[in-house]
């Protein structure tokens, strides 16, 4: 009997022993993918920025040159006078300009001293010319256009593009990730050398002596290894740099691995650790055992070995009670430990969130993944056996991937973010220059055909006016994926929320809507009052929206508390189901004729933007409550 045991405990060791090495070695293999992927989203972000920078200055230098064309089409149209050379050179910013007439090749008008007179440069068969030059530490833009019998030269100032290539060039984004600490390196490099690095990058490995880059970039694919950089290992994913199926480089990423190599060594002691007391309890089991002693502890000293694991285990016997679990399990569960241990398993998990009723009747393991206790967790229920094969009980395995998750659905938005810019980019170039055209026309006709009559002047301040409204939309649609930074400064948010009811209440009057509110007095903010005003409008504009078919009343109410600012907007509308409560903060979401769908967006957009949030009460058939959380 005794040998029996013994061998009993050895397999059992060998067993546990074996299971807590796949688990450890399955946690290193996920920390490794982890940081594979997370080195992959860097540098999708910044190819993806970098080609978005090339096109964006392009479109950018594309637009000078359009406005450029017109000016000098203007000015061939009205006059090479002084005057006029002088009256364009105020309202668009140009340093000087310069009209030659290409017959006798004599300067006919001017205006401003150019750095060179690059006229007689010009070929003969040349259209334009269009460069930059750098004057006294400062950029300059050189326009050279023949138009007819002139030839014009424009130079003005290029802060425009320098600031467009400081504030949404890859130079920005590279330091900002060279501060990263899990990022030791990200470079752009080429067979000539080192193109764009993060700060402080000395030296790397060049292209053609080394052997993994040559075929990446002969095959065009991705690269990963651990290699030795500065005397330490680093994670390197490298990919080639395509644009218009032209491979311009290769990206490197070179991804810390200090925690990586720490948490090994930690868990290997873990391991070593747990696995000794594994044995030293096998032992006091086989001792208990064979004096016919009944164990009532061993929930407890199972606990505490299981609790240096990142997993949460329950053990359910075959009478349904909870004999063991780990700290872990409570974690997960949010349950005390005195009201699991002992307890009907049945009668405290109801549902049977771990399947254990199914492995006790059928004697099978079942897998699953679903969101439960407020986290998404993977978990694994085996059957356990006894000496006749039967099912004495099971024991669950439970991890917590809510950040996994959490993780692939943030690299979803941010894919999905991405082609939305791009969209909107495109969108943009392609409405703002006709806009621009109609909106130069509109002021010369207003400027060179005055008219005493009003309804002239009202018509054609209105086609200015409203071409101004059109390209606010078309920056509010930018602005979705490019946000800008905002001057944040103190404001009286209590008195905001007032003008906004002030806004809104003779329009909801109209549509037989009360609106009630209670605001706190001299409640201070700061941030952009236009920006939060237009999160607060939209999310009561979409309340009133909610109630407008039938008599209801919107309630707004604002406190303050210690940590926080509180803004309430509720409606006794319809509701809003389980179903698309997940989606109405979705961009292009709507579920009423005739809307964009990019209200509740841009809201939740602003809020998040000061580390706000907006929460959502609901129930179908009496309302909806939303709270933005502002902290202070």
């Amino acid at each position: 009997m005794r040998r029996y045991y013994l061998l009993l405990g050895i397999l059992i060791i060998t067993f546990a022993g074996t299971f807590l090495v796949l688990i450890v070695r399955s946690n290193q293999i996920s920390m490794l993918d982890l940081l594979k992927k997370e080195a992959r989203s860097f540098l999708s972000i910044v190819a993806l920025a970098q080609k978005n920078s090339i096109f964006a200055e392009a479109n950018l230098e594309d637009q000078i040159v359009d406005n450029l064309i017109n000016i000098v089409n203007s000015l061939n149209e009205i006059g090479w006078t002084k005057e006029n050379l002088e009256k364009f050179s105020r309202n668009f910013n140009l340093n000087s300009v310069i009209v030659m007439n290409l017959f006798n090749r004599r300067v006919i008008a001017r205006v401003g001293d150019p750095v060179e007179l690059a006229l007689e440069r010009m070929g003969s068969e040349d259209k334009l010319s269009f460069h930059y030059f750098n004057f006294r530490n400062e950029k300059f833009i050189r326009f050279i256009y023949r138009i007819d019998s002139y030839l014009v030269q424009i130079e003005l100032s290029a802060e425009e593009v320098k600031r467009f290539s400081n504030e949404f060039g890859i130079s920005r984004i590279l330091n900002e990730l060279g501060a990263n600490p899990a990022i030791k390196y990200l470079a752009l490099q080429d067979t000539k050398g080192i193109i764009l690095a993060t700060p402080g990058l000395r030296q790397l490995s060049r292209i053609e002596n080394d052997p993994a880059l040559k075929n990446l970039l002969e095959r065009k694919t991705e690269s990963i290894r651990i290699i030795n950089f500065e005397e330490k290992k680093v994670l390197e994913v490298a990919q080639p740099f395509i644009v218009d199926e032209n491979v311009l480089g290769v990206f490197r990423i070179g991804m810390n691995l200090d925690n990586y190599y720490q948490h090994i060594k930690t868990t290997n002691l873990q391991l070593i650790f747990i696995f000794l007391i594994l044995i030293l309890i096998i032992f006091l089991l086989i001792f208990f055992s064979l004096r016919y002693e009944r164990i009532y502890n061993l929930q407890e000293v199972f606990s505490k070995i299981l609790g240096a694991i990142d997993e949460g285990i329950i053990l359910v016997d075959k009478k349904s009670k909870i004999i063991a679990h780990n700290k872990m399990f409570c974690f997960l569960t949010e349950l005390e430990e005195e009201a699991i241990l002992n307890k009907d398993y049945f009668k405290l998990f109801t549902n049977d969130p771990f399947s254990v009723k199914i492995v006790m009747n059928e004697g099978r393991v079942v897998e699953e993944e679903k969101e439960i206790f407020k986290r998404v967790l993977k978990w694994a229920t085996y059957p356990l056996f006894d000496q006749k094969k039967k099912v004495n009980g099971t024991i669950s395995i439970i991890r917590d991937v809510t950040k996994a998750r959490k993780f692939e659905k943030e690299q979803e938005e941010r894919e999905r973010l991405q082609f939305l810019g791009n969209l909107v980019a495109n969108f943009a170039h392609e409405i703002k220059n006709p806009l621009n055209g109609l909106s130069i026309a509109a002021q010369r006709i207003n400027r060179e055909f005055p008219s005493e009559n009003p309804e002239y002047c009202f018509l054609t301040s209105t086609i200015v006016r409203e071409i101004d409204s059109l390209n606010r939309v078309v920056n509010d649609f930018l602005s979705l994926v490019r946000p800008r930074i905002k001057e944040k400064y103190p404001f009286n948010l209590s008195a905001l929320i007032k003008d906004i009811i002030t806004l809104i209440q003779e329009p909801a009057k109209k549509k037989g809507i009360k609106i009630k509110m209670g605001i706190e007095e001299k409640v201070e903010f700061t941030g952009d009052a236009e920006e939060i005003k237009r999160a607060i409008l939209n999310i009561v504009l979409n309340a009133i929206e909610s109630v407008s078919e039938r008599t209801g009343k919107v309630e707004v109410n604002l406190r303050r508390e210690e940590k926080e600012i509180l803004i309430e907007v509720g409606d006794n509308g319809p509701g809003i189901s389980e179903e698309i409560k997940d989606k109405i903060f979705e961009p292009y979401f709507t579920t009423r004729r005739g809307g964009t769908g990019l209200g509740l967006y841009i809201a939740k957009k602003i809020i998040k933007d000061y580390n706000g949030r907006i929460v959502l009460k609901s129930t179908p058939g009496t309302g909806s409550v939303f709270t933005i959380h502002l902290p202070v």
